[in-house]
């Protein structure tokens, strides 16, 4: 029987060495080529920044608490890996114990308690006492690399947390870049939309008087009306949206409300027009892309350790002990053991095999949620560009009617100097010119937050 037992391990244990962990990742299928035609610079934040937003940017970098947040569950994820990694496993023991004899337990004696009279008292009496001290180690030696596959799939865990602080970093300079720009074209709006303002108002009394002379119908009225409330809204929500825009800063920064008023200006250039690497590189510098990546790591090796829970595990330990009731029987009467345990766990094949099939299932999904993630960044980054081209024909169409106002503004002037047309309708003209202006610069912002934007789709 005993020879029996041992060729069946031994069977066993070389079955083992010959097949082991066989998994592999599915096979994802990565984009190709770009849909749009590239530019001719290499994605860079350098000269976009004027040092008021770099500056932004940097304290940003050091002070938010989302990135010390993402910082910490990183710091946990390794301190788990090196915990996985550790294949020793020493333990150490004290005791103490203390036992009556039976025989010995209880005495009795009699106390005379006054008046001839006696009472049986009974003490207990033979307590002994020991004292024990234990040191042992364990290892498992790794035949079918489960703990290496573990200590793998942690590792994966702590990468898939880093790049948790690089999609930080990205989103917190694009907010950054995003607010200060929102600030800067509010303050350059701000002018332009109380003069307009003040113009309405004189249109509106122009047009009273010239209601109640009966030059115009009373609806004309109301329409002026109409124009001035919607500069009145227009001047409230400059305010608002400027205080808005701080509070987005201070939390950025994690600093107290209402927050940073920065001397904020729109860049003067045209948003660069970025170089991209193949799809495969660019998208593989994406957090989101990264993670998704290690997800699938991360499945393949749990995969890869529910293989080689199938096969037996050898694992040694090793120990010293020793006792006694005195301090010199600890050193007069140690001992040692060491042993080695064979674990055969094939016995329990519809659990091995109910895990091993919940892994692979993981590993599948994981495939298919890098293969989303890729084709999802895929389309914000061909989005990001086609907005951005969009906002180009906006910009030159924008142009064109902002040259129409200039233009009419200037005739208007000269009809009116000599008479020909009245104040109301100049002052229209004029107006027409300050709108077109505000939406020449409303639209420069979305062009430079669009390129915030690109810049954290592409990865940094």
């Amino acid at each position: 029987m005993k020879t029996t037992l041992i060729s069946l391990t031994a069977a066993l244990l070389f079955t083992g060495c010959a097949l082991g962990p066989t998994a592999r990742a599915p096979d994802v299928a990565m984009p190709t080529a770009w849909s749009l035609a590239a530019g001719d610079a290499a994605p860079d934040w350098a000269g976009l920044l004027d040092p008021t937003l770099a500056a932004l940017q940097e304290r940003a970098l050091a002070a938010n608490l989302d990135l010390a947040i993402a910082a910490q569950r990183w710091k946990q994820a390794q301190l788990l890996a090196e915990q996985s990694a550790l294949r020793w496993t020493p333990s150490a023991s004290l005791s103490t114990s203390a036992s009556r004899p039976v025989e010995t337990q209880n005495s009795t004696r009699n106390v005379d308690v006054g008046g001839g009279i006696t009472v049986p008292v009974t003490t207990s009496t033979g307590w002994n006492r020991s004292y024990g001290a234990s040191l042992g180690v364990g290892y498992e030696l790794d035949l079918w690399d489960r703990l290496a596959q573990t200590t793998a799939g942690q590792r994966a865990s702590a990468e898939a947390a880093r790049t948790d602080i690089e999609a930080a970093r990205l989103s917190i300079r694009s907010q950054v870049a995003e607010a200060y720009w929102t600030l800067a074209a509010l303050r350059a709006q701000q002018p332009l939309a109380e003069t307009q303002l003040a113009l309405t108002r004189e249109t509106l009394a122009l047009t009273r008087l010239r209601v109640r002379e009966g030059k115009l119908l009373p609806v004309e009225l109301d329409k002026i009306a109409v124009t001035v409330q919607a500069a009145e809204n227009r001047i409230a929500d400059l305010a608002a949206d400027t205080l808005l825009q701080r509070q987005r800063l201070a939390l950025l920064l994690a600093e107290p409300l209402p927050g940073p008023a920065p001397e904020a200006t729109l860049p003067a250039a045209e948003p660069p027009r970025w170089r991209l690497a193949e799809p495969a590189e660019q998208l593989a510098r994406r957090p989101d892309v990264q993670r998704a990546r290690l997800g699938v790591d991360q499945a393949l090796a749990q995969l890869r350790v529910s293989e080689a829970e199938r096969y037996p595990r050898l694992s040694f330990n090793a120990g010293l002990s020793t006792g006694g009731t005195q301090a010199r029987d600890w050193f007069a009467q140690p001992l040692a053991n060491l042993g080695a345990n064979l674990a055969v766990p094939l016995i329990d094949w519809r659990r091995l095999n109910l895990q091993r099939d919940s892994a692979r299932s993981q590993l599948d999904s994981a495939a298919l949620s890098l293969q989303d993630t890729l084709q999802k960044a895929l389309a914000e980054i061909e989005t990001q560009r086609i907005e951005a081209q969009r906002l180009t024909q906006q910009l030159a169409a924008n142009a064109g009617r902002l040259r129409e106002a200039t233009e009419n503004e200037r005739l208007a002037q000269l009809r009116y100097d000599t008479g020909a047309i009245a104040r109301a309708d100049w002052l229209q003209a004029r107006s027409a010119r300050l709108d077109a202006e505000q939406n020449a610069v409303q639209l420069r912002l979305q062009q430079w937050v669009r390129q915030a934007a690109l810049f954290k789709a592409l990865g940094g």
